[in-house]
């Protein structure tokens, strides 16, 4: 799948970056500078996702 602002393609991986980077609390608009990815893209992460994420950071230590 292609973002619509003509970005890369939606892989398994950026996937991941993204579920990280809302983890982290970057904002959207963070996230599209960064990555070069969609409003849609990031919309298509669920809470979730990102809750589990932020869980297995905190186990980590990474995140309090």
């Amino acid at each position: 799948r292609f973002a619509r602002s003509g970005g890369i393609k939606m892989t398994e991986q950026i996937k991941r970056q993204l579920i990280k980077a809302l983890a982290y609390s970057k904002s959207k608009d963070e996230i599209k500078a960064c990555m070069k990815v969609s409003d849609e893209d990031i919309d298509s992460i669920t809470a979730k996702e990102v809750e589990a994420e932020k869980v297995y950071y905190r186990e980590m230590g990474y995140l309090q």
